[in-house]
Order: C-alpha cells, then sequence, then structure tokens
C-alpha cells in the first residue's frame, strides 16, 4: 500500500507535538486589591488617623500572595503598591496571562446600625428603638444578576469606583449577553472557588468556632453584578473580608497576626479549590455549598 505523504507527515507531526497538547497549562492566581490610589475605597475615621480599604486589601494581598508562592502556586497581583487602576484592566490582566482563577479583595461597610442577619436579610419588625450592633462577618460574591436590594447596593458602592462607573440597564445587560456563554461556563466553578474561601474565611474569624458564631460571622455566597468580575475569562470572587464600620472586624484585623491569619485563609480556599490541599473542614464539600438563592 502507498503511504499518503500528507498522512504521514501529519501524524509525524502529531506525534511531536502531542506531549504538548497532553501538557495542563499551570495553576495560576490572580488577587485584586480592591481600589488605590485616590480610589480609598470604604474609611474608617478613628480621630488620629484612619483606616482605608485600598490598604487592608493590599495588605492581605501581599500576605496571601506570599503563602501562594511559598507552595509552588504562580500567583501575581493586579497592583503591588497604592496606585490606580481601572476595573477593567484588572481582569484584562488576568486574561492576558491566562489565570486559572481571579479574586478581588474588598471590605465592606454598613451604612446603619441596623444588622442585616447571616442570610442579609434586613429585619426591623417589632425593633422598636432598640439598637442592634453595626453589621459584620464575611460574603463571598459570584457574578450574577441580582434583585437584592443590599447586593444591589454594595455592587452600586464598589462599581462607583476610577473606570467603573455603573452602566444603564440596557448597557449592562448587553454586557452580559455579549459575555453569556462564557460567564454560564464559569459559574459552577466560581461557585466552588467561593465556597472553600468563603468557609476558610469565616472559620478564621471565628472565636471558639462555636455554631453560633460560625452563623454570625457567615453572611453567605451571594450573586450581584460587580463590574470587576464582569470582564474576567476564568472562575472569579469577589470577597467581602469584613466591615470597616464594624468595631469586632476593625479590632481583628488592625493587628498583624490576624491579617495573617485571613491571608492564610484565603489562600487555603484557592488550594483547595485547585485540588492542592485538603478542606480544614472535616466532610466540607464545596459542590454542595449552598449560594443564596435571590427573591
Amino acid at each position: 500500500m502507498t503511504k499518503n505523504p500528507f498522512i504521514y507527515h501529519s501524524l509525524a507531526l502529531l506525534t511531536l507535538l502531542s506531549p504538548l497538547a497532553a501538557a495542563a497549562p499551570p495553576f495560576r492566581v490572580v488577587i485584586d486589591p480592591g481600589h488605590g490610589g485616590s480610589d480609598l475605597g470604604t474609611t474608617t475615621d478613628l480621630g488620629k488617623t484612619s483606616i482605608t480599604e485600598k490598604d487592608v486589601t493590599l495588605s492581605l494581598a501581599l500576605e496571601a500572595s506570599r503563602l501562594l508562592k511559598s507552595a509552588g502556586v504562580e500567583t501575581y497581583l493586579t497592583r503591588y503598591d497604592d496606585k490606580e487602576i481601572e476595573l477593567g484592566n484588572r481582569t484584562a490582566f488576568a486574561n492576558k496571562i491566562g489565570a486559572s482563577v481571579f479574586i478581588s479583595l474588598h471590605m465592606n461597610s454598613s451604612q446603619s446600625h441596623l444588622d442585616e442577619s447571616a442570610m442579609g436579610i434586613i429585619t426591623q419588625v417589632k425593633l422598636g428603638t432598640k439598637k442592634l450592633p453595626p453589621a459584620e462577618g464575611i460574603e463571598t460574591y459570584i457574578l450574577n444578576n441580582t434583585t437584592d436590594a443590599s447586593s444591589k447596593r454594595l455592587a452600586h458602592l464598589e462599581n462607583s469606583v476610577l473606570g467603573g462607573k455603573p452602566q444603564d440597564g440596557t448597557s449592562t445587560d448587553v454586557a452580559l449577553i455579549i459575555k453569556d456563554l462564557r460567564i454560564d461556563s464559569n459559574l459552577p466553578k466560581s461557585k466552588r472557588l467561593a465556597c472553600a474561601v468563603q468557609t476558610e474565611l469565616v472559620l478564621a474569624t471565628s472565636k471558639g468556632k462555636s455554631k453560633k458564631d460560625l452563623v454570625k460571622r457567615n453572611r453567605g455566597i451571594k450573586q450581584a453584578l460587580f463590574h470587576v468580575l464582569l470582564g474576567a475569562d476564568m472562575p472569579s470572587v469577589l470577597v467581602e473580608v469584613g466591615f470597616l464600620s464594624s468595631p469586632a472586624d476593625r479590632s481583628f484585623i488592625m493587628t498583624k497576626e490576624n491579617r495573617h491569619l485571613l491571608a492564610v485563609a484565603l489562600a487555603d480556599g484557592i488550594l483547595e479549590y485547585a485540588g492542592l490541599k485538603k478542606s480544614s473542614v472535616p466532610h466540607f464539600n464545596p459542590n454542595t455549598c449552598q449560594v443564596r438563592e435571590q427573591p
């Protein structure tokens, strides 16, 4: 039988390239310290000093990056110092380097003394003049449309920064339609990433790990239209690591030791998602973790 030279050379080429084709791409992490430069994020005035969201997120990102690199994971930050970066450029960088995951770090803020419950439902029934403690705890977001008022308020706040002014409803819908297929394919993985990170951060900030405290600290996995996540071509989450408006959260985040604990928890969650470390939570399965359903 006469050999077809085209087929012969094609098979030879495939044989040479097969090891390259089979090689899995490296797991690559991009951490985005929210805000920066003239965009302070949420701030808390303590008299002689003030705490800014941009400084807290950078400190956490740098430490988490150090921990991930020590575990052999390629890790990059969207900013390594106090600089201004447009929202679109943050995910554009992650897309350019082929990141496996994108994690945007933020600090939350409450507008009133009325606490939002662990499930994010504001209750004012039969409160009278009683003041509830300031909202506190951890919540992690994945990209999706939402009708939840609290999530919309937070998304509006985080989107109203450099290069990320909220668009009108029509423009937002068009942007979502354009990226619809990619977003849909990433949502299950984003959910798993959110659940792993959320669980580790809640445990790290819970005193005594009592069930009551765990519920108090766990504000859940939620969904919102964060523009910083809209541009990501990979699984992505936005983490609100705590409330600067909460004395409890603020005092926790102020110490170097506790910031290290948070960075460890963040790194552990990412490593668990990547399958590079077993969960520290017995019987925890991120595949069954519940994402809060919007009304």
